[in-house]
């Protein structure tokens, strides 16, 4: 075996890795937001309509992951997408009227869709590296006589 194949496996390998913790991460911040909006709900109580909103992050990268078609370099734009549509989210939350009664209050809405802002981001990094590594395998690859 030569060098450069086994040099295409490291790389196919890292790919692998980088993957499955991207989709690790996507899934944690998909779970999370549900599990909490379900048992106490983000803002107020979990029948507090406004929390339908973060069911649709949910949806939205859903529905991204299905048009990327789970590939790394769609994945990695898909998440970064969905932690756009977050932040856009936390931020209509936070000024909107009704968060001013919530004990959380539009700071506590902000902190909290911050970190699912990270998530997506991390999910987003992660996915973005295994699509460089496997681009760096496939050129490995073509290399070989």
């Amino acid at each position: 075996m030569s060098s450069t194949t086994g040099d295409a496996r490291m790389w196919g390998k890292s790919a692998r890795i980088a993957y499955r913790l991207g989709v690790g991460a996507a899934l944690a911040a998909s779970i999370l937001q549900v599990w909490m909006n379900l048992a106490v709900g983000i803002v107020g109580s979990n029948d507090n309509p406004v929390n339908q909103g973060f069911f649709g992050v949910v949806a939205t990268a859903a529905a991204c992951a299905f048009v990327a078609q789970l590939r790394p370099d769609g994945m990695a734009r898909a998440m970064f997408a969905v932690a756009g549509v977050q932040l856009l989210l936390a931020i209509a939350v936070a000024t909107a009227p009704s968060t001013a009664s919530d004990p959380m209050g539009a700071t506590g809405v902000l902190k909290l869709s911050g970190f699912f802002v990270l998530l997506w981001l991390i999910a987003a990094a992660l996915f973005h590296r295994s699509a460089r590594s496997e681009a760096a395998s496939a050129d490995l690859l073509r290399e070989l006589p």
